[in-house]
């Protein structure tokens, strides 16, 4: 049975909408309009023309011309999602009769280092300074939630008046909002696991209030506008990285609020298993890699204290 690269692609995306989430789809969908789709139909004409060698180019591209802006390849972590993804709809053209074997099988990449991920974990010292530089700003309360609960952004965007009892001291966990090409809010997160209930620290819940007094507009949602329009998610990434560059701070991502909240609970002396249920990991693994940074952050520190002990 013979198919075309371009409609079998495109057939496949169509059978996976009925079994994804929006936002799942929409983030297959962005894969392969700008990666995946574009190099094989242009390569192979037809699917079953494609061959490991061509997975094989498909991959170095990636790694080294893969962005979009044209600035050089994608993060190892990037590449392995679309190398997944790849795999996973030409094992249905296999199933669907398309293809006999499929091609991408046969491509390994090699296991990404933990020190070549990009990884930002600041300590508490850090942290404060960070913090500092937002007082008066309305992003404050949310580099807060983050570096106190580490939770991510779709969480803290999501978080409603509903979810917080001031008179019990909890904050529930149980919705999100999220952006692929569209902005979704659901009442689910990111895993099972992820759904929790915390206690209210008193220094989170001065400001959550003086946040609500302030607010002028009856929206269920706790950071809005003053018309009552919930931030949207990628602005917040934008005005936080702009801050940033603005004060003079080294360049990080919003979600390292998360790393950072770890490092600080190591530093605290909190067990792996500890930090694994506070910031909700599905498994110990995860929980581990961060460890892993953080253990090499505590060394180059080591170093730079035991530098010039002993006169030479």
């Amino acid at each position: 049975m013979t198919i075309k690269t371009n409609d079998f692609f495109s057939e496949w995306l169509c059978d996976e909408k009925l079994e994804l989430s929006l936002s799942t789809y929409e983030t297959h969908v962005t894969y392969f309009e700008r990666h995946i789709s574009p190099f094989f139909s242009q390569r192979r004409e037809y699917l079953s023309d494609i061959t490991p060698r061509d997975v094989r180019d498909f991959t170095n591209h990636l790694k080294t011309n893969g962005r979009i802006d044209g600035k050089g390849g994608l993060s190892p972590c990037s590449v392995r999602k679309l190398l997944a993804l790849l795999k996973q709809s030409l094992n249905e053209a296999v199933i669907l009769g398309y293809i006999d074997k499929n091609p991408a099988s046969y491509i390994k990449l090699k296991k990404q280092t933990t020190t070549s991920q990009r990884c930002i974990m600041l300590s508490s010292t850090d942290a404060q300074k960070l913090l500092d530089s937002f007082k008066g700003h309305y992003l404050y309360p949310i580099v807060l939630i983050g570096l106190y609960y580490g939770l991510r952004r779709s969480e803290i965007i999501g978080l409603k008046w509903s979810a917080i009892d001031f008179n019990n001291n909890t904050m529930l966990i149980n919705h999100t909002v999220v952006k692929c090409r569209t902005i979704q809010a659901k009442d689910s997160t990111k895993t099972n696991l992820s759904t929790a209930e915390y206690y209210l620290l008193p220094d989170v819940k001065e400001v959550l209030l003086s946040l609500k007094e302030k607010s002028s507009n009856s929206s269920e949602y706790v950071f809005t506008w003053e018309d009552g329009r919930r931030y949207r998610p990628d602005s917040v990434t934008k005005t936080f990285r702009n801050h940033l560059v603005k004060h003079g701070l080294p360049p990080m991502r919003l979600h390292d609020l998360r790393h950072s909240c770890a490092s600080i609970l190591f530093d605290k002396g909190y067990s792996l298993e500890d930090v694994k249920n506070w910031l909700r990991h599905s498994d110990i693994e995860t929980t581990s890699n961060i460890y892993l940074h953080y253990n090499m952050s505590r060394r180059r520190l080591i170093i730079d204290g035991l530098n010039g002990t002993f006169k030479l």
